[in-house]
């Protein structure tokens, strides 16, 4: 049996995705969607719950006064945010998990992950592409197929190392070449088989290559340029990283220069403080739900 085909097997066997997560995505992207329903998906759960008031209480954010109700949370730290760490926390026990053959422990895993996401919604904001409501989650996820495909990288590294130092190859290009799949392909396998929307799908299938996408949007450019950005800053190499191709392209696509990557590396530097502040201690979320 290939690699991908008993990859495609174990898929099935894999966690499931909270169904709630699920609602918050299509929520978020839905434009009829008000802004109060987001809180009152998450009211029903308690661990949840106790999640975001603890980030919206965090000594990060500098406010005095506690807040004690979801609402008064939702008001403090804004829906999106309140999206953010709701997500995050639904699919924290998915994505905190060691890719070993990447060279990346659960922690790494995880942070890089989240260091994406924000870096992808800051770079949104600031090139004021804001109707892109799904960026978050496909930047969160755009490397969940590194865990699943993590012992066959491992079996494989000296070939993939050999083929990326002597034939000029991206690690990706290594992947496809001597495994005949790439973790952006199990991912966006994986993101489908959970069903999230197409577009986020799509994002984590070409985050590595926007170019080769059918259709080119603006979500796999800010979560290509996201990935990049975050490995520059050092938030998540592993040993496939090194070799990171940047798409030119999606910069130019973008219209990114070089003051608002600056700004977009302030903002999820201190984002991700206040946000990881809401996982330390935290009441764990259930999942399969």
């Amino acid at each position: 049996m290939s690699v991908k085909a008993d990859l495609i097997q174990r898929l099935s066997s894999l966690p499931t995705v909270p169904v709630m997560a699920n609602r918050l995505v299509h929520l978020l992207n839905d434009p009829d969607a008000r802004p109060g329903e987001i809180s009152r998906v998450i009211q029903y759960d308690s661990a949840l719950t106790a999640n975001i008031l603890k980030a919206a209480n965090s000594s990060f954010l500098g406010f005095t006064q506690p807040v004690t109700s979801l609402d008064e949370a939702t008001v403090r730290l804004g829906t999106n945010w309140v999206f953010q760490i709701a997500v995050s926390s639904l699919i924290y026990s998915n994505l905190r998990q060691p890719a070993a053959g990447y060279g990346m422990s659960a922690d790494e895993t995880w942070r890089h992950s989240m260091a994406v996401a924000v870096m992808a919604e800051a770079l949104r904001d600031l090139l004021h592409l804001t109707s892109i409501g799904t960026v978050f989650t496909a930047a969160l996820l755009h490397d969940i197929g590194k865990i699943p495909m993590g012992e066959f990288v491992a079996d494989a590294f000296p070939a993939l190392q050999e083929l990326v130092d002597e034939g000029n190859a991206s690690f990706e290009e290594a992947e496809q070449a001597i495994l005949e799949v790439d973790h952006a392909e199990i991912g966006a396998l994986i993101a489908r088989q959970w069903r999230f929307p197409e577009a986020i799908v799509d994002c984590i299938r070409w985050h590595h290559y926007p170019e080769k996408a059918p259709v080119i949007t603006p979500a796999i450019d800010l979560v290509h340029v996201a990935d990049a950005i975050c490995l520059l800053e050092g938030l998540g190499i592993g040993r496939d990283d090194l070799h990171y191709r940047l798409c030119e392209s999606s910069i130019e696509r973008l219209r990114l220069n070089q003051d608002t990557t600056e700004k977009a590396v302030s903002q999820t530097m201190a984002a991700l403080d206040a946000i990881n502040a809401a996982f330390i201690n935290a009441p764990a979320v259930r999942v399969g739900r």
